[in-house]
């Protein structure tokens, strides 16, 4: 063979992997590092210093000083639902008016409220599955999805607690988006949203005690004692916290994820008692940032809440707990207390109304 024609092939060769190679990385960006989301930049990070008494030596701090994000609780042996857990499914939602209060917890830390009027999402993870990213890291949903991404309404104001996966999901925002009036989000979260292409006129950023009034509806950011950060090096790097809203007629707190602190009872003598606290429940790891149900109760004394829903469980599974142990263990907690604990089915939409009729045992069919 002639060496011209060997150099032509060994140059097509060359060239097939240089194409193959762009290609590649074109593909890992779009699957990969688009669901992450871009963390704050330089400039950004310096307007923290100024915003917030938690951001100092380059990161976001708890009251305590707690970093240490690599201790787990239990993990090990836990039962999982032999099936899918059936859910309400939530469909054709009408609005509710302003003086009405109806709240749908839709698995793990997800929430639907009507209040002041307003369709208010907390949380939500509506997609089963996503890019791959995503799909490491979560662990395979344990229940039916109780809102389709089809049937999610106008949506006045999406609250997002925090970064993790589990709480601020790629896949949702992108679908949704064109729905949501406003967004209600802690220092930094603002920034993965905007590389999502979210409008940043959109997007209400704020520290620890902040509020935003919209529509008549107040929302204010609330000290939660835990951490943040989509892979490990960036944890720490946006702010994090629980939200607490409130027109009118009604009030709703919602814990996001948090261990148990002084901040509940700051956050009555601040805020007033809420009327419903979806409480973090999962017993997740590390320790120091999610509540023991016998600290969930004492939160929930804290800050005075009529009723308590426990969230952070019924859809994925994280620690070495059977996947129902979060609500009986409350409740066995709770009867100890006085403190009034309700137990939704997933996807149920009810009215504040009605709360005392939220009590049930409902999963112990699906065990």
């Amino acid at each position: 063979m002639k060496k011209s024609k060997v150099l032509k092939i060994i140059l097509i060769i060359a060239l097939t992997l240089i194409i193959l190679c762009v290609i590649g990385f074109i593909a890992f960006f779009k699957y990969f590092t688009v669901p992450v989301g871009k963390y704050p930049d330089k400039a950004r990070r310096q307007e923290f210093v100024k915003l917030s008494e938690q951001y100092h030596d380059g990161k976001f701090f708890n009251e305590e000083d707690h970093t240490d994000v690599s201790a787990t609780v239990n993990v090990g042996g836990f039962k999982q639902p032999e099936k899918l857990i059936p859910t309400e499914k939530l469909s054709s939602i009408e609005p509710a008016s302003a003086d009405k209060m109806n709240i749908s917890w839709l698995g793990h830390s997800s929430a639907f409220v009507q209040i002041g009027g307003e369709n208010v999402l907390i949380d939500p993870i509506l997609t089963t599955s996503g890019k791959p990213l995503q799909m490491y890291s979560l662990p395979a949903r344990i229940s039916e999805m109780p809102l389709n991404i089809d049937d999610v309404p106008e949506i006045g104001v999406l609250c997002i607690s925090h970064d993790h996966f589990d709480h601020l999901d790629y896949g949702t925002v992108k679908a949704i988006d064109s729905k949501v009036s406003d967004y209600v989000v802690p220092l930094g979260v603002d920034s993965l949203l905007e590389s999502w292409d979210v409008n940043k006129d959109k997007i209400h950023t704020l520290g620890w005690w902040g509020s935003a009034e919209i529509r008549g509806v107040t929302y204010t950011l609330t000290p939660a004692q835990h951490y943040s950060g989509r892979f490990a090096g960036k944890q720490f790097q946006t702010l994090w916290g629980g939200i607490y809203m409130s027109s009118s007629s009604h009030s709703l707190y919602f814990t996001g994820d948090s261990g148990y602190c002084d901040s509940f009872s700051e956050i009555y003598e601040r805020l007033g008692e809420p009327e419903v606290m979806l409480a973090d429940s999962g017993q997740d790891s590390p320790a120091w940032s999610h509540m023991s149900p016998e600290e969930v109760v004492k939160a929930a004394q804290d800050v005075h809440a009529k009723y308590v829903v426990p969230v952070h469980w019924g859809a994925y599974l994280y620690a070495g707990y059977d996947w129902y142990k979060p609500a009986e263990d409350i409740l066995a907690a709770a009867d100890k207390s006085g403190t009034t604990v309700i137990t939704p089915v997933i996807g149920h939409l009810f009215s504040i109304d009605d709360a005392d009729t939220q009590v049930s045992h409902w999963w112990e069919e699906h065990k």
